[in-house]
């Protein structure tokens, strides 16, 4: 054996492999203690030579032994190997594999590089997981991109974006072309948690949804846990969106990326600060879309502006293998002006700290601290009547402390335990006018405070190569926070302001009303052969912070509220079955996946109710309870020179009220869908390498038409012609469905070398669908003999086909 370069990896020294892929051997442990050991625990990470970006899914082998171990989401791996002279197998789809030589006195951590392969031309990889791993895993209803997988994700927009992506999975759904947020299992988009470097974003989208938040140039990696949440997650009860940026940033030499659009333009700046231990990165993106708004068929759009910016800061620190430091910051801003008369403005603001620090082969730990701030302004300034011209704020701040320790005792367990505090923070509302004329008064709504207290337990583990399980219990302390004044209600009488009897005012930092609840998780996996497997979850998530609208359309608009004396926690209870069948050594997967959710506590609005400065809000509300089930279907061909998916999905969201007077209730306690119910979703999507570089897309997505409330009737009434509403979502839209498609030219495949180009041109809507935003009425004075009649409208947001181009450089 040709020894060309010797390391010594002692665990308590900090080093740092030299990058090479040439099999260069390497010592681990402590020479002196040579011969103590006969096995030893090795750990460490796996990454990408040229970005220093983790790789999750990396396979490593030790052949004499038959152990092997996979990276996880940070490219981190254990595994237990003889001691002595051996040689691992470093393994990676789209990687030149390594064959590594090791000489092991003890228990060491290691880093390995692996570097892309020039000669992989053919293959396009959609899905950022090794083959098999979703057979082998206990947990089920999650998806996981990494960076080369977004970079394969469909376009929207002229640019790769993950939140539109997402709504292309089975049992995830868009709530349309002007909505933000998505659908998960036909829950309300305010039970997704959204989670940007460990903190909450409130609102994921620019433009009313037409555009994610986040900068595609700045993502690592993202999760979407629909079913089997780990226990280290709450806050939301419907899925949970964990987005990871700039994991593993460039720290060898400076990096100028970015991209020039029809709708917005971005640029990111990597700059290393101490080379292979600090690096900065600061990206942005600014907006024309009025070019867009144009070409829009409503006349309102046309007659309308928007714009909005975004800026990102990310600085990652790294002393050794031990510990590692990364600071991100993030603020974004939207405006909207429609018809010139009503203009919206609202901003995130997002900041987070975190400490990871591994403590030796079976010991980490990571500590985060994070905020996280959304606040809304709407004006309204019509030029025919400046006596109503008014400016109405509103926002919510969030501030949290997470603390998390895994201890890996064997191969068979991987424990965490961890600890959790939230603060909220709601700003209800403050009205002022605008102008000398106006004769709107001035009023400020009393703010919202409440604490959220969490401490969690899981532990992953093996009981044999067929069954494995995750097991975790979550407990909840939320405490509902003065100052604060409570209104006190007529006993035996329906909750409206005319009931109100007395009212109590609590000091600041006093507890007005406290809930607690036990959270488990319980995940189970059972090998039914070399290529199938059958797995269950059960998740039960407390959930204390709600989104309150009187449309069926998450909107800025949208009030936040808090859990209080009247309005308890939303419960959801989700029991989950899927069976997973893998073609063709693992490179055809299928799944089908059955869910049944109970959904408890959750809110209505009354018909005609105010949500804005209403300080009796909760005579706006209605407690309903219900549930959720469905069935998906997925069949996707991960890699190769034709990759893609095909998904159906067939669900169910019923809803009904119980109160005992006709003010509480909906549709006489009735069940009654729900605005997120859209029984039939089919998605196709097909990526084609046509050459070495070119790339042909095309997706296509079905749903059923949304369900919505109509008029049935226009009655004269006291001098006034009105309108008779059905009941509650009684009629739908029509069905949803449309076909995009793009063509790309991809950067070049050298592995070194700067200056690098791609292209993309997409065309949204190719077939000119009109499908219907929204539906609305308008008085027609004229009618027949004089009387009024109401005419029926339908606004359509893209009803054409909208061609997008990008243009994206590397320097």
């Amino acid at each position: 054996m040709t020894v060309r370069g010797v390391i010594f990896l002692i665990p308590d020294q900090e080093s740092r492999l030299p990058v090479s892929s040439t099999g260069d051997l390497i010592m681990v442990g402590n020479p002196n203690e040579f011969g103590r050991y006969s096995r030893a625990i090795v750990t460490g990470k796996v990454l990408d030579g040229s970005t220093d970006e983790p790789l999750f899914g990396a396979v490593i082998f030790e052949p004499e032994t038959g152990r092997g171990a996979t990276t996880n989401p940070n490219g981190e791996f254990t595994i237990e190997i003889p001691a002595g002279e051996i040689r691992l197998r470093i393994s990676y789809l789209g990687y030149e594999e390594r064959f590594q030589p090791l000489r092991v006195f003890g228990p060491g951590s290691i880093n390995l590089q692996l570097f892309a392969s020039s000669t992989q031309l053919d293959e396009v990889t959609i899905m950022a997981r090794r083959a098999g791993e979703n057979l082998e895993s206990s947990r089920m209803g999650v998806v996981y991109l990494d960076a080369k997988a977004i970079k394969e994700l469909p376009v929207s927009f002229g640019e790769k974006d993950i939140v539109r992506s997402i709504t292309l999975l089975p049992g995830v759904q868009t709530v349309g072309e002007f909505g933000s947020g998505f659908i998960v299992r036909g829950s309300s988009t305010d039970q997704n948690l959204i989670l940007i470097e460990n903190v909450p974003l409130f609102n994921p989208s620019h433009m009313f949804g037409l555009i994610s938040l986040i900068n595609p140039d700045l993502l690592s990696s993202a999760s979407l846990i629909k079913s089997g949440t780990p226990a280290r997650f709450g806050e939301r009860a419907a899925s949970v969106l964990d987005i990871k940026l700039g994991n593993g940033l460039n720290t060898k030499e400076g990096k100028l990326k970015g991209g020039i659009g029809v709708i917005n333009s971005r640029l990111l700046l990597e700059v290393p600060i101490v080379k292979e231990r600090a690096s900065f990165a600061i990206g942005g993106r600014f907006s024309n879309p009025n070019l867009f708004l144009r070409k829009m068929p409503a006349e309102d759009l046309y007659n309308s502006s928007a714009g909005f910016y975004d800026l990102n800061g990310l600085v990652q620190i790294s002393s050794g293998q031990k510990d590692l430091i990364t600071l991100f910051g993030y603020y974004s801003a939207d405006q909207f002006s429609f018809m010139g008369e009503t203009n919206y403005a609202y901003a995130s603001t997002l900041g987070s700290l975190r400490w990871n620090r591994i403590f030796g082969p079976k010991v980490s730990t990571s500590l985060v601290l994070g905020l996280s701030n959304y606040v809304f302004e709407t004006s309204e300034v019509p030029e025919l009547n400046p006596t109503v011209h008014f400016r109405l704020n509103s926002g919510v701040n969030y501030q949290t402390a997470k603390w998390s320790l895994n201890y890996l005792p064997n191969q068979q367990h991987n424990i965490e335990f961890g600890l959790s505090a939230v603060k909220y923070e709601i700003d209800p509302g403050q009205l002022n006018p605008l102008g000398r004329v106006s004769v709107i008064k001035e009023d400020q709504m009393a703010a919202e405070q409440a604490r959220e207290f969490a401490a969690h337990l899981s532990d992953d583990f093996s009981i044999s190569e067929r069954i494995s399980m995750e097991i975790g219990l979550r407990f909840n302390l939320y405490q509902y926070m003065g100052p604060a004044t409570v209104y006190l209600y007529q006993d035996g009488m329906p909750r409206i302001f005319e009931n109100i009897t007395d009212s109590v005012y609590y000091d600041s930092n006093s507890i007005i009303k406290s809930y607690s609840a036990l959270e488990p998780r319980i995940g189970f996996r059972f090998s039914t052969g070399a290529y199938s497997s059958v797995k269950f979850s059960y998740t039960r998530i407390n959930q204390y912070i709600f989104l309150i609208s009187n449309t069926s359309l998450m909107g800025p608009a949208d009030l936040w509220k808090l859990s209080d004396t009247y309005l308890e926690p939303l419960r959801n209870d989700q029991f989950a079955l899927g069976y997973y069948k893998n073609f063709r050594e693992n490179t055809i997967e299928f799944s089908v996946e059955a869910y049944y959710k109970l959904i408890n506590n959750a809110f209505e609005y009354k018909s005609g109710s105010e949500i804005a400065m209403n300080r009796y809000i909760e005579t706006a509300l209605v407690k309903v309870d219900g549930y959720n089930y469905g069935l998906e279907f997925l069949l996707s061909k991960p890699a190769g020179r034709l990759s893609g998916w095909a998904s159906y999905t067939y669900s169910l969201s019923r809803v009904r009220s119980d109160g005992p007077f006709p003010e509480s209730q909906i549709n006489k306690n009735q069940y009654f869908p729900t605005n997120f119910d859209r029984p039939h979703n089919l998605v196709i999507n097909t990526n084609l390498n046509l050459s070495r570089r070119w790339r042909f897309g095309a997706t296509f997505n079905y749903n059923t038409g949304r369900p919505v409330t109509l008029p049935e009737l226009n009655y004269y009434y006291e001098g006034n012609y009105l309108l008779y509403f059905s009941d509650r979502n009684k009629y739908r839209l029509p069905d949803y469905h449309r076909l995009d498609v793009s063509i790309s030219l991809n950067e070049n495949l050298r592995l070194t070398g700067r200056g690098k180009s791609s292209f993309t041109f997409s065309v949204m809507n190719v077939y000119g669908r009109k499908n219907p935003h929204s539906v609305f009425y308008k008085k027609d004075p004229g009618g027949m003999w004089g009387v009024p009649t109401f005419k029926l409208y339908q606004m359509y947001i893209i009803a054409r086909p909208i061609p997008t181009f990008t243009l994206n450089f590397t320097l």
